[in-house]
């Protein structure tokens, strides 16, 4: 009788095993539909670019076909098996079932009270995980995109490096070209500049000689008039005649000086030992200027240029 009663036990425990499992999928299946879940949301990583199809919208569920059994049939059914088997004790109710019974109580309490917050946080923290995902994604993307503009930048060096070589080349053409051209530009500039130099000198060395003269005739003329009675009395008359208005022809200053212009015309002057010594001197002049603006040529003793570059 017990083996027969442990059999039957057994049994009673498949089939109801059996039953529960069952019921566990038709729940499952129907609070999918209705009820919020308290399974972990499933959050699909990728490592993709373009995310438009996580946009999209999820499709509708497709509703299930109702077969022949119905979770309801369950109650009156382990209702009908629950008398027999505890009548005839093939099932002997013990701290196990007590155990299960408050396990699946406790199991339906939380399910049914506080699923949908699970379910909430879980699904917070899946968004902000694939958030935290994409984000990292979309510095991963820049940094290649700014990668690649470097690498096109970087494909440019050859063609710059050749461009900037032509230009240089080019530039050293112009800068010869100019370097022929800007010494004659110089030396041109020095000449006009010493010829402008030269007429200055020659300039006022003709007004030096000139005063020269004229002081000296003056001197000569004085003297004449300190020596000589008759030079004072031809023109003190000649003042007076003028102060009376008379004409006279003759003006014994005028006279002196002429004579005295005659008379240095008449004496012999070593005219080329005044002329070397002004030559001298300009090139004296000539030799220091340019040596102050460092010029391509200076002169000689003969007055000839020579370079000296």
């Amino acid at each position: 009788r017990n083996r027969a009663t442990g059999n039957v036990s057994t049994m009673f425990r498949a089939v109801t095993s059996s039953a529960a499992r069952r019921t566990a999928q038709k729940l499952s299946s129907s609070s999918s539909r209705g009820l919020p879940g308290c399974a972990v949301p499933r959050v699909e990583f990728h490592a993709s670019a373009k995310r438009e199809e996580d946009a999209k919208a999820t499709p509708a569920p497709v509703e299930e076909k109702k077969g022949f059994w119905d979770p309801s049939y369950s109650i009156p059914l382990g209702i009908a098996l629950a008398v027999p088997v505890l009548k005839y004790e093939w099932y002997i109710v013990n701290e196990e079932t007590q155990l299960a019974a408050c396990m699946m109580a406790f199991s339906l309490i939380v399910y049914k009270q506080f699923g949908g917050v699970i379910y909430e946080a879980l699904e917070q923290d899946g968004k902000r995980i694939l958030a935290e995902h994409n984000a990292v994604e979309d510095e991963d993307i820049a940094a290649l995109e700014f990668k690649i503009n470097d690498v096109k930048a970087q494909s440019q060096i050859v063609q710059d490096a050749e461009d900037i070589k032509a230009l240089k080349i080019q530039t050293y053409q112009k800068l010869n070209e100019v370097g022929k051209i800007k010494p004659q530009y110089e030396f041109k500039s020095q000449i006009e500049k010493l010829l402008s130099l030269m007429a200055t000198e020659e300039a006022n060395m003709t007004e030096k000689a000139k005063a020269a003269l004229m002081l000296e005739a003056t001197d000569a003329v004085k003297a004449d008039f300190a020596t000589s009675k008759e030079l004072k009395k031809s023109s003190l008359q000649g003042a007076i005649a003028t102060l009376k208005g008379a004409a006279d022809k003759s003006d014994p200053v005028k006279d002196a000086y002429l004579k005295f212009f005659r008379a240095k015309a008449k004496s012999t002057v070593d005219e080329k030992a005044e002329a070397a010594a002004a030559r001298e001197q300009m090139i004296t002049k000539l030799n220091a200027v340019a040596r102050s603006e460092g010029f391509f040529f200076e002169f000689d003793a003969s007055g000839k240029p020579k370079m000296i570059v």
